[in-house]
């Protein structure tokens, strides 16, 4: 199913999804995910959408498939001691410069996508969204098979590591 997008009488175009109703967006803003995202391979476009009343949290909406919406933050909500660790592939979809070690903020911005897990939501930080900024193309870091995976849980005293 497509989000339905429109223009207004002021420009801007106007996204009907089914998770966050009818949304304003600049298409500057939109996100392009050359690889997809690993089990949304087909779907490149994302919309990031910021709520202020839900801050910190950043949905990222397909445009393309109004069912599709994911809910993140910035990893360092989850994980203050979060290091970026790309790979060259990683780079090089990001369109990096040669030698670049981007500064997370400046350069790059790393989310880490919620699931549920029972009642409380769940991250991986170390299968981060990472974003280059500064051309707006972006990739989800996924680990190697045999990499130990540092899921974190939202419980009563804040972001743990899950068991």
């Amino acid at each position: 199913m497509s989000c339905v997008m429109h223009k207004s009488e002021s420009g801007v175009s106007i996204v009907d999804c089914r998770w966050l109703g009818a949304v304003k967006v600049d298409k500057e803003c939109a996100l392009l995910f050359p690889a997809g995202l690993p089990g949304f391979e087909e779907l490149r476009l994302f919309i990031p959408v910021a709520i202020p009343a839900h801050r910190p949290i950043v949905y990222l909406q397909s445009s393309d498939d109004a069912e599709i919406c994911f809910v993140a933050l910035p990893v360092y909500v989850i994980d203050p001691e979060f290091k970026l660790r790309l790979s060259d592939e990683d780079r090089l979809l990001l369109q990096l410069p040669d030698g670049c070690d981007p500064i997370v903020g400046d350069d790059v911005l790393c989310l880490a996508l919620l699931r549920r897990s029972g009642a409380a939501p769940e991250a991986n930080p170390d299968a981060a969204v990472v974003i280059n900024l500064h051309n707006r193309i972006g990739i989800q870091c996924v680990p190697p098979a045999d990499a130990s995976q540092r899921f974190r849980r939202l419980g009563p005293d804040g972001w743990a590591t899950a068991c």
